[in-house]
């Protein structure tokens, strides 16, 4: 292709100069301008120890003590239900990323640093790949040079998403998005390279390893790699072979690095076990065995029935297997604890039961994957290539991703950051529209007006119009309240207590772990810490001598409560008469002490002087 030599007008960039900025300029802009934004927002915040939420807390207390020398594969809680120490169900890999640097940085800038440095930085840099994928995937739909412009617009404005990125928040939900995104980018790339697919299968294994919420994502790669086949794409084959056995090999490697040998064989429905590792080498097995038969089966029919029933097999035998499985990972939890503990927790719940308690959250949710449907058939009409590797791929990933979020709420944001492509691709249309009307005046305002329209914030801003003001000013303040019962400064303050195990309300226990050293606590909000949790229940709705009992079998030597927040209104609402009820009306049961630890006294604090 000849190259082009005629000379540029003053001013002008060259070419390569030009997609340099279209391509990378605006991701970087943008990311920059979220980072200082963030920084505004959480930056004070973080310099005062507070972190996004339980999930954060604990992922700081996993890495200092991962750092502190506890084994890899000991992933234990002994600080957390000392009685009988939780094994918790995450992975390692956020622990490497965080941790590594801090241990390099502390050398330099001292530990304290080096960890608030990390808690800034950590987000950030999961939230460039972020935007880098969807833009990367929105160019697979459209070469258009406004596609990056218009992913990173749908991207930046997609809160829901973007608070799995915010400051502050190192959990493994950013993590486990951008390597679903990197999967399924890696999908679409296999069709140009096939070591892609390799890649992609790597990135199943060790989102598995990662956190179990991503299967999801993990099944709609395998539906995508079997559609390659089914559609006799080119090298449909090896793809589908590089992919399984990418994926076996790193669920299986992810198995043994993660749990000692005496438990590699026990079976775990929430983490990395022996049930997804039989569950993978079934169906890369499945993959190798079509990727042979394809003279044999020619008909598109045929394969997608074949592969269908291969796959419903390898999963019905591992249901037959390992049945406890079939109802999810809380299945085996006390009746109590659903009724009471997980039927309030709002990311656990069903999406609708969410959105009709937070509209605004939810609307900004659910808008994004409903803009996809419309953007698919938009694209179907224009191009008619919708059933096309990288367009049917992406819809199977959020379809999937948004099935599985009308189940359990937190894996919307999996669905809304697989909508993000096609989204993006129907703003470019509309401006495309919009660029073709004739008067300059009308063309702008319809610009702006399908801006507008398909900003995924409009109908959330919208929603937060009409809301109670009164309410919201009451919020603000009870945020305020709850915010002082896990702050460093006033929860530092209980190292000056003698050593021993506090009984805690269960969202309390983590923030207590991570701004103490002394304290060990019995409840935070863990499915595997269940004990701990009754405890908990027990103690603040039960009589006298039910809170006693509790305290005597978690072997407790303080009491440590919120005043204001949400539960300790749950356990008033639910036992009126129970121990949170009386202790918010300041009165002290003889066997218990007051520690005057908080002086506004949002932060309840007791020793147990007796617990028989």
């Amino acid at each position: 292709m000849p190259q082009d030599t005629s000379p540029k007008k003053s001013g002008e960039l060259s070419p390569h100069a030009q997609y340099i900025i279209e391509r990378h300029g605006v991701i970087w802009l943008v990311w920059f301008l979220l980072c200082v934004l963030g920084w505004m927002k959480t930056g004070p915040e973080l310099m005062r120890g507070k972190l996004q939420g339980n999930d954060d807390y604990l992922r700081l207390v996993q890495i200092r003590d991962w750092l502190g020398g506890q084994p890899w594969s000991d992933l234990h809680q002994y600080r957390l239900n000392p009685v009988d120490p939780i094994i918790m169900h995450w992975s390692r890999i956020s622990d490497v990323l965080i941790g590594v640097p801090i241990k390099l940085l502390t050398p330099i800038i001292g530990v304290n640093a080096a960890e608030i440095f990390m808690m800034a930085a950590y987000p950030s840099l999961m939230l460039l790949g972020f935007l880098y994928l969807v833009v990367a995937l929105t160019l697979t739909l459209t070469k258009d040079t406004r596609a990056p412009m218009a992913a990173v617009f749908m991207a930046a404005l997609s809160y829901g998403v973007l608070a799995q990125f915010n400051m502050g928040r190192i959990d493994h939900h950013g993590l486990q998005i951008v390597m679903a995104l990197g999967c399924l980018w890696c999908l679409i790339k296999s069709a140009d390279t096939a070591k892609y697919a390799v890649y992609a299968g790597a990135l199943c294994g060790l989102g598995l390893y990662v956190g179990i919420e991503s299967a999801p994502y993990i099944a709609a790669a395998c539906i995508s790699v079997v559609l390659i086949w089914v559609f006799s794409e080119p090298h449909a084959g090896s793809r589908m072979r590089r992919f399984g056995m990418a994926m076996a090999t790193t669920t299986l490697f992810s198995l043994l690095i993660s749990a000692p040998p005496a438990r590699w064989f026990v079976p775990s429905c929430d983490a990395i076990s022996v049930v997804y590792t039989q569950l993978t080498l079934a169906v890369s097995l499945m993959l190798w065995g079509l990727s042979f038969a394809s003279r044999r089966v020619t008909s598109p029919i045929t394969r997608f029935v074949l592969a269908g029933g291969l796959g419903g097999l390898g999963l019905g035998l591992t249901l037959v297997l390992f049945p406890q499985c079939l109802q999810g990972p809380y299945a085996e939890l006390d009746p109590r604890l659903t009724e009471i503990w997980l039927s309030n927790v709002s990311e656990a719940e069903r999406f609708h039961k969410y959105f009709l308690n937070e509209l605004v959250g939810g609307s900004a949710m659910i808008i994004l994957p409903i803009l996809t449907l419309i953007g698919f058939w938009v694209y179907h009409k224009k191009t008619g290539l919708a059933l096309t590797l990288a367009p049917r791929s992406i819809l199977i990933f959020m379809a999937l991703a948004c099935l599985a979020g009308l189940v359990q709420t937190r894996l919307m944001t999996f669905a809304t950051s697989f909508a993000i492509p096609f989204c993006a691709y129907l703003l470019v249309y509309g401006l495309e529209r919009a660029g073709t009307l004739k008067s300059t005046i009308v063309k702008n305002a319809a610009r702006v007006g399908v801006l507008v329209v398909l900003a995924p914030v409009t109908i959330p801003l919208i929603l937060v119009a009409f809301e109670d003001k009164q309410d919201a000013k009451a919020d603000t303040v009870k945020a305020e309240q709850i915010a002082q019962c896990t702050s460093q400064a006033v929860l530092s303050k209980l190292d000056t207590l003698a050593p021993g195990t506090a009984l805690t309300q269960i969202d309390m226990g983590a923030a207590i772990l991570a701004h103490t050293r002394k304290l060990r606590v019995t409840s935070a909000p863990y499915h595997r810490n269940t004990h701990g949790i009754l405890a908990a229940i027990d103690l603040f709705m039960g009589d006298e001598e039910m809170a006693r009992q509790a305290v005597r079998r978690t072997e407790a030597d303080y009491i440590i409560a919120c005043a204001h927040n949400n539960e300790a209104k749950l356990y008033q609402n639910y036992a009126p008469d129970g121990l949170m009820a009386v202790l918010n009306t300041g009165t002290v049961p003889h066997w218990l002490e007051k520690l005057d630890v908080d002086p506004s006294g949002n932060l309840l604090v007791y020793r147990v002087k007796d617990r028989d």
